[in-house]
Order: C-alpha cells, then sequence, then structure tokens
C-alpha cells in the first residue's frame, strides 16, 4: 500500500445511522409510504419513501433544529452508505423533504401510520390483546400561522412537557401489551384527552376489528370516563379505565372501604424483586351506574401513601396556620357579654373539630374605664366601667386517626371496568393491565424536546401536521429498538452495565443509542470497514438488537 492509498481510507463516526435505518426497512416505511401516496418513479430523483425514511433517522439521531438537513448528512458521510445508489447528499434538500410531505399529507396519515406499526407487530411475531391510550404534547419554537378553525391547529393549550410559554400540537397514540405502538395520530395543541379518549377507542375498535383482530380491551386514564356520557359512548366495548373523583360514588367507596372490606393481598406487580416496589390490595364489587353494570376493583397501594404523605403534612400544615390565623382575628374582638364570646367560640371549635384538630379555649374579661373629660385623670374623676370578653383558642395537633384515614383514602383510588369475565380476568388481572398504562408514558419521553422546524418546513400548515405523523413514526422505531434489547435480555439472563456499575435489563433507547454512538467505520476504496479493536459493547448491542457488525459495512439499500 502507497502513500496515496494511505491517504484515501477515510473514518467517520457511523454512529447509530445503519441500524436506525435497518429498522426503518424492518416497518416498511420506505414502501408503505411510495405505496399510498401519488408519486412518478420515473420522474423523481428520490423515492417520497424514502425521503420519509430519512427523516425518521434525522429526528433519531438527535437533529436540532430540523433544517439545512443536507449539511447535517454531508457531515455524517451519509455518500458513503448511499455510494452505488445513484443518490447524493445534495438530493437530500430542504426543499425534497418538503416536498415530500407535501405528498403524505395527501392521504390518510392516521392510516399510514397505523399500516406501519402492524407491519412492524407482524415482523416481530406479536399480536394485540390490550392497547393502552393517552395523548403527550410536543412544544414548538417558532412562529406558527394558522387557521383557527382547522381540526389539526399549532397553539397555547395544557402543556404536559411544563413549557406553557411555548405554542404547541398533541400526539394521541395507542401501544399493545408490550408497549409497541398500533395508532397514532396528530391533535391540536388545545385538544382535550376527554373529548379525545373516547372518540379515540371507537375508532380504533373499528379498524383493528377489520384487521383481524378482535376483543381488544381498551386501557386509559381517568380521562377515559369523565362522564356518563364518555360512559354512553363505551357502551359495547371492552375496556379498563380509573374513576374520577368528580363521580360521587368513588368517596362512597373509599369510606366504606375505610371501614373495613375483606382485601385480597396482590403484592407487587413489578417484573423484577426490586426492594420498595409497589404492594397492592385489592376489594371487587359489582355496581350499577347510569343504570348498566361494571365490576370495579378497589385498590390500595403503600407506593402512593409513601408520595402522598409530604402532600398531605403541607396541606395539614397550612391548613391549621389558616385556622391559627383566624383565632388570633377572633381573638381580638370584643364581645359585650359571656354568652356571646361563647357562641361565637363554639362556632369556631366546631368547625376546628371537623378538620380534626384539637383545640381549647378559655375566656378572658378585661375592664375599661372611660373618663368623663379629656387628659390625665385624677383621683376625683368620674368614670363609666366597660366589661368586655375576649375569646383566646389554642390550635392543637391534628387527629392521628384522620390523618390517617386521610392517606388511606389518598392511597386508594377505583378502577372501572366493562370485562365481565372474572376467571380469565380476575381482580389482580385487571390492576395489572391498568398499571400497564404506563408503558405508553415512558414511550413518550423520548420525544419531550421541543422542535424548532426550519422556514421550508413551516411554509404550509400541512407539512408541520405532516412531520407531527413522522414524529409518531420515530416513536415506533424507538419502542422496538427497546424493545429487541430488552426481551433479549430478559431471554438470556443477562444485563447491561450501566456507566455507575449498576445492572439493568431495561434499558432506554437513550441508553441504545449513547452505546452506538462512537462506532467508528473505515471507508476505503469504496468499501466499508468495521475496524477489528471495536468496542465488545458495542458489538454486545448489536447482538441484543438482532444484528450482525455487517450491518455497518453495507451499503444503504434505498427503495423506490
Amino acid at each position: 500500500m502507497d502513500i496515496n492509498d494511505v491517504k484515501s481510507i477515510i473514518a467517520y463516526n457511523a454512529s447509530s445511522i445503519p441500524v436506525l435505518f435497518e429498522m426503518c426497512r424492518i416497518a416498511k416505511i420506505a414502501e408503505t409510504v411510495n405505496d399510498m401516496v401519488e408519486w412518478k418513479s420515473d420522474n423523481a430523483k428520490v423515492s417520497p419513501g424514502f425521503l420519509i425514511e430519512v427523516l425518521v433517522v434525522t429526528i433519531m439521531h438527535r437533529r436540532q433544529p430540523l433544517w439545512k438537513i443536507e449539511e447535517y448528512w454531508r457531515k455524517q458521510k451519509l455518500e458513503f452508505m448511499l455510494e452505488d445508489s445513484g443518490i447524493t447528499v445534495e438530493q437530500l434538500n430542504d426543499d425534497a423533504f418538503a416536498r415530500a410531505l407535501d405528498k403524505l399529507q395527501t392521504v390518510n396519515m392516521k392510516e399510514l401510520v397505523s399500516r406501519i406499526c402492524l407491519n412492524m407487530l407482524k415482523a416481530h411475531n406479536l399480536t394485540i390483546e390490550s392497547l393502552h391510550l393517552d395523548t403527550t404534547s410536543i412544544s414548538v419554537e417558532g412562529l406558527y400561522e394558522v387557521d383557527e378553525e382547522d381540526d389539526f391547529i399549532i397553539c397555547y393549550g395544557y402543556s404536559k412537557d411544563n413549557r406553557p410559554d411555548l405554542k404547541q400540537f398533541k400526539i394521541g397514540a395507542a401501544v399493545q401489551q408490550s408497549g409497541l405502538p398500533v395508532m397514532g395520530q396528530l391533535l391540536s395543541g388545545n385538544k382535550s384527552d376527554r373529548e379525545w379518549n373516547p372518540e379515540a377507542i371507537k375508532e380504533m375498535k373499528v379498524f383493528f376489528e377489520g384487521q383481524q383482530y378482535r376483543d381488544i380491551i381498551f386501557v386509559g386514564d381517568s380521562a377515559t370516563v369523565s362522564s356518563y356520557e364518555s360512559l354512553r359512548q363505551l357502551e359495547g366495548i371492552r375496556f379498563i379505565s380509573r374513576l374520577p373523583e368528580n363521580f360521587s360514588c368513588v368517596s362512597e367507596w373509599k369510606e366504606k372501604a375505610w371501614q373495613g372490606v375483606n382485601w385480597e393481598e396482590v403484592g407487587t406487580l413489578s417484573e423484577s424483586s426490586r426492594k420498595g416496589a409497589a404492594e397492592y390490595r385489592i376489594y371487587e364489587f359489582v355496581e350499577a351506574i347510569d343504570g348498566k353494570p361494571y365490576r370495579f376493583v378497589l385498590v390500595h397501594t403503600n407506593s402512593l401513601r409513601e408520595q402522598k404523605t409530604k402532600t398531605l403534612q403541607k396541606r395539614w400544615e397550612k391548613e391549621k396556620q389558616e385556622l391559627e390565623k383566624e383565632a388570633k382575628r377572633i381573638g381580638k374582638r370584643a364581645f359585650a357579654c359571656v354568652e356571646d364570646a361563647m357562641r361565637e367560640s363554639a362556632a369556631f371549635m366546631e368547625k376546628v373539630e371537623s378538620l380534626h384538630y384539637n383545640v381549647e379555649a378559655h375566656i378572658e374579661e378585661k375592664v375599661s374605664r372611660k373618663y368623663s373629660r379629656r387628659g390625665r385623670p385624677g383621683t376625683e374623676d368620674s368614670y363609666e366601667e366597660t366589661v368586655s370578653y375576649y375569646v383566646k383558642h389554642t390550635i392543637g395537633e391534628r387527629d392521628d386517626m384522620a390523618c390517617e384515614k386521610d392517606l388511606f383514602m389518598e392511597s386508594t383510588f377505583v378502577l372501572i371496568t366493562s370485562v365481565m369475565d372474572r376467571d380469565r380476568y380476575p381482580g389482580w388481572r385487571i390492576l395489572a393491565e391498568y398499571k400497564g398504562q404506563s408503558s405508553i408514558e415512558q414511550a413518550f419521553k423520548f420525544l419531550k424536546s421541543p422542535v424548532y422546524l426550519g422556514p421550508v418546513y413551516l411554509k404550509k400548515p400541512e407539512r408541520v401536521e405532516a412531520m407531527g405523523y413522522v414524529f409518531i413514526l420515530v416513536l415506533l422505531i424507538a419502542s422496538y429498538l427497546e424493545y429487541r434489547v430488552r426481551k433479549a435480555l430478559r431471554d438470556r439472563g443477562e444485563y447491561y452495565i450501566q456507566p455507575n456499575g449498576q445492572k439493568s435489563t431495561r434499558p432506554s433507547v437513550r441508553t441504545i443509542l449513547e452505546v452506538l454512538e462512537t462506532v467508528l467505520v473505515i471507508y476505503f476504496n469504496g468499501n466499508l470497514y468495521l475496524p477489528n479493536d471495536t468496542s465488545p459493547k458495542i458489538l454486545k448491542m448489536l447482538e441484543w438488537l438482532g444484528f450482525s457488525p455487517d450491518i455497518y459495512t453495507k451499503k444503504i439499500n434505498v427503495i423506490f
């Protein structure tokens, strides 16, 4: 090898890019997009499906802000992976992506996303037994001039990522029992969960029954059954939800449980036996609401007790301070007779005792003199004496039993379900299905960074909406990265060692991408090579993902 050969060797950081492209191929993103949108392969230099794939990979590879993508991929040496495909990095410019988003917007994007989700489900031999649904808000930076009458608008709304200063849109999504997305929908930034949840469940039931997925149980938070009307919308649908406190029967059932019921000890529902895992006990019964019978599972957990203790202590402290202020105000008032003072004291003590605080009261008598003339009174000056009575209160500590009851009530919640089959779905399983709701909340975490879209993507409101559906595809790929690694660890009885030395069987998608962040690839003479000294940690992660190291030495197969 001469000096010119050495100079032609280029080393670059391929990071997770080949893995992300391969995941897009498994999901058949490019094929599905190309199949649904209208485009002419003989006129297009790059297919819209491939451009959408590149957008997904770009977002997952933490490209912020999302503009000037061509420059970004040139720095990432994507041309080496595209070599022999007939595509150049220059063709991956913002205008090309904008046109792809325009094409995406012409089809039913909700159906497109669902089809891609089902592709992944079938590729991994998975099915749908239950669906967990929820929404999240995506904060966006920049100016957004849109028609307020549109179905999809970027606007201010309740921010789930604590950014009320930014406009937002919302993503509604559903994941199956393993936490893998099967549906996604773009919503206006001010869309209420109470409106969306029942509507989405009805739509999903029709769609998935058409795909031969029947008897699905839909699981949602308390926004799913926020009113009698929302319950009526769910008639004929198998669902599990938390019954919100605005139903008066909830407090009645909690009160009954406090008096004493035959609890069934469930223990922990955690997959691991980690110390401090939440423990549960349940009490089942059937009652009618709005003339229709439902199963209810009353749940008490020690984890909620621990969470609520500090909150309640602050509330009790503030409550006591307010009572002390009121006692001080009453103590400054003068009463003409003991009876009036006692009457005022009795009313206040009744209020204090109703809040379960100990209170003591005593009446002080004060005599004041009013002289007939001004100035310093003499011994012979006449005067009138007035007797006034003041009532003084001392607020004590709150009753221990009342504190215990408050903690119990706050540590107890009620689940409602239309699933009446107790043999297949006993109470503990209803609880386990509901606790699986956290899987969609965890999936959303990957999308929580505020997003800035460049001017080209803002030119049309429709492009912003289409971009939102690309974010749902990002959520899909991220979820399956986690699923593949966690399943491999579980099946093999292995674990990932975190930087702090702790063992983990549930690494996050961020952890997975971070491990792959430093993959070095050598480009020489038109070929790609993985160095022999590639970190064993990287090779192990690829093994858990189900890929061989050769994934880094293959060129990208561009789908037209």
